[in-house]
């Protein structure tokens, strides 16, 4: 653990910079979900990483679908909810139209809750999230999200799938205060390895302008997050992390020493796949993600991942085929 987690927040809130062009943005006033709407098809599922962000656009500001559907009760063979977690200046909508499109197909009941929106009026959907405190907003709206998920569907456990600043919540969240209720953490865009020191001076500074008083107080309390053990991770959780060698924020990852107990893999696109090239923020498009997610919370592990040429910019660049 020689890298610190400067490195790791750091990644995700400098997200914030990259993902300017998904903000549906303002203070909007909360749009309810329909409740009774059916998970979609697997030929349902869109594969442009922007989709989310459109689809709030001409819906108004309401959620893709796949996400939020309080009725879902999990099936037999898919037990856990997944709760998807986004980044920095992101929403659950615009984050997560592929993910949680695909993962409904699935079978999986899925919710994609927006945490760390500004105070006030606009925590609804199509808000901009991830910009308030990690400990004071994101954490414990996360923390009350998990709750929620499992009051709604009696399930012990939820999976967590974190992407970016994403990652950092579920994480944080999961070793400091709901290590119990948690089965499985996977991150896409985040170093495992990266932990323990708090953010950089350019991201407190940072979070000081957007969130004034807590930028510091994060820095401090994500300390905590080690414990005693000096790693970010959980005893009993399992961790999962997907990376790409083109990634902007995070670059090339390597599997960290972890003490014994730590159960964690890390998953690179590029093995058996040096055609998917997705970024930082394409990879929310990625088949070959999705279908490693997919078969880190437990799904058809028989199959092959699928091998589709993505690039940092486009993502897709050709057509998807059925797995």
């Amino acid at each position: 653990m020689s890298r610190t987690v400067a490195g790791f927040v750091g990644s995700a809130m400098a997200g914030l910079l990259a993902a300017v062009t998904l903000v549906v943005g303002g203070h909007v006033a909360p749009v309810p979900t329909a409740a009774a709407t059916p998970a979609p098809g697997a030929e349902q599922v869109p594969w442009r990483w922007w989709d989310g962000a459109a689809y709030q656009l001409t819906h108004g500001l309401a959620d893709p679908p796949g996400i939020n559907r309080d009725d879902c009760q999990p099936a037999a063979d898919r037990p856990v909810p997944v709760i998807l977690v986004h980044g920095t200046g992101l929403n659950g909508g615009n984050s997560w139209a592929t993910f949680g499109a695909a993962l409904a197909a699935e079978g999986y009941c899925v919710w994609a809750p927006t945490v760390g929106a500004p105070p006030g009026p606009g925590g609804g959907p199509g808000s901009v999230g991830g910009i308030d405190s990690l400990t004071a907003a994101s954490a414990p709206q996360l923390a009350a999200e998990i709750d929620r998920v499992r009051a709604l569907t009696g399930a012990p456990e939820v999976d967590l799938v974190g992407h970016s600043q994403g990652a950092i919540t579920a994480s944080y969240v999961t070793a400091t205060t709901r290590a119990d209720a948690v089965r499985t953490v996977v991150t896409l865009g985040a170093d495992p390895a990266r932990s323990g020191e708090g953010p950089p001076e350019f991201v407190t500074d940072l979070l000081g302008v957007l969130s004034p008083d807590t930028a510091r107080q994060d820095a401090e309390a994500t300390r905590a997050w080690l414990g005693e053990e000096g790693v970010p991770f959980a005893r009993g959780v399992r961790y999962v992390a997907v990376s790409s060698d083109y990634d902007e924020l995070t670059g090339p990852v390597v599997t960290p020493q972890v003490p014994d107990f730590v159960d964690l893999r890390v998953l690179r696109l590029q093995d058996g796949c040096e055609i998917d090239r997705s970024g930082h923020l394409t990879v929310l498009a990625s088949p070959r993600a999705v279908d490693l997610v997919v078969d880190a919370l437990g799904g058809p592990d028989d199959q092959p991942p699928r091998c589709v040429p993505s690039d940092q910019l486009h993502g897709v660049l050709a057509p998807v085929p059925p797995r």
